[in-house]
């Protein structure tokens, strides 16, 4: 093909094996635990959505009655810490969330590591790195969604413009975003060779023949499947699960603001924590009770 002709995109499904960053050489069911109960103690401290808890009930809690995804949506103020308030006109929204959720679940899914990563969002984002360091990799942009408010449609190719020439660059990408999101904004990668990896709810997650991320609208990503097992593989390091009637109960393991604790995500219905026979680690199945050994 003559080198100013563009290959046409090609759409893959997840990338290699990820075994190995499934092992469960390092999780402990105890330290899991333990970790769980100081933030379980911490938001009981400190945290006033769960202090009002303690009120309602008229007792101490042991932990947290588990609350549904949707019934946080007004309370980012009574999330955050006393001491730690959240200021509007000083920062950020916190729910635009952290960017190692999406590298770790992806991580997770086996998709390329050093390849670019485009997000399908409604909001651009000052972000342009997955890693720590601002010269870390994957690099990262956003691509606006189909419904995206903008000015006009020439305002969302100058908005889209910086991420699509960090595919063009690098001749590869990874595709993340709702399905009917990334099928509208396969187009514009045009010659780019894309891993697709489609972000959707515990609940279609589970059981999934392909590479998908869940998410949640207040935890973020939290879970992956695996394509080598099959299994829905909990991001652990970052979140706790514990079964709750309706769904797994998450709790975020390492951010305080806000202060996630026994979230049961949006679509995680039926769903529970237990063991992965293969890896070891947490995985989200349908109905089933998660055991750990506390002794480690």
């Amino acid at each position: 093909m003559p080198a100013d002709i563009p290959a046409p995109a090609r759409r893959l499904s997840g990338g290699r094996p990820s075994d190995g960053r499934l092992s469960g050489r390092r999780f402990g069911g105890g330290r899991w635990e333990r970790r769980y109960r100081r933030v379980v103690d911490e938001a009981f401290r400190r945290v006033p959505f769960y202090r009002d808890q303690w009120v309602a009930a008229g007792r101490a809690l042991d932990r947290p009655e588990p609350t549904a995804s949707a019934d946080l949506a007004g309370q980012l103020h009574r999330l955050c810490p006393f001491a730690r308030p959240f200021d509007p006109s000083e920062e950020p929204s916190p729910w635009i969330g952290d960017a190692r959720l999406l590298r770790d679940a992806l991580a997770l899914a086996g998709a390329p590591r050093r390849v670019p990563v485009l997000e399908v969002r409604a909001a651009v984002l000052d972000r342009r790195t997955l890693g720590r360091f601002p010269w870390s990799l994957p690099r990262y942009g956003v691509l606006l969604a189909p419904d995206a408010k903008v000015v006009d449609a020439g305002r969302r190719r100058s908005l889209n413009a910086e991420a699509l020439r960090l595919a063009a660059r690098a001749g590869r990408a990874v595709l993340v975003g709702d399905r009917a999101a990334v099928e509208a904004v396969l187009p514009d990668l045009d010659g780019v060779e894309v891993v697709t990896v489609p972000r959707v709810t515990a609940g279609e997650a589970a059981g999934a023949a392909e590479a998908v991320l869940a998410h949640d609208p207040h935890l973020g990503y939290f879970a992956a499947n695996d394509p080598g097992c099959g299994g829905l593989h909990l991001l652990w390091r970052h979140f706790h699960a514990r079964a709750a009637g309706r769904g797994p109960a998450l709790t975020a393991l390492r951010g305080t603001r806000p202060a996630l604790v026994d979230v049961v995500p949006h679509g995680a219905e039926g769903l529970a924590p237990d063991l992965c026979p293969r890896h070891g680690t947490p995985v989200l199945v349908p109905g089933h009770t998660l055991i750990v050994d506390t002794t480690h």
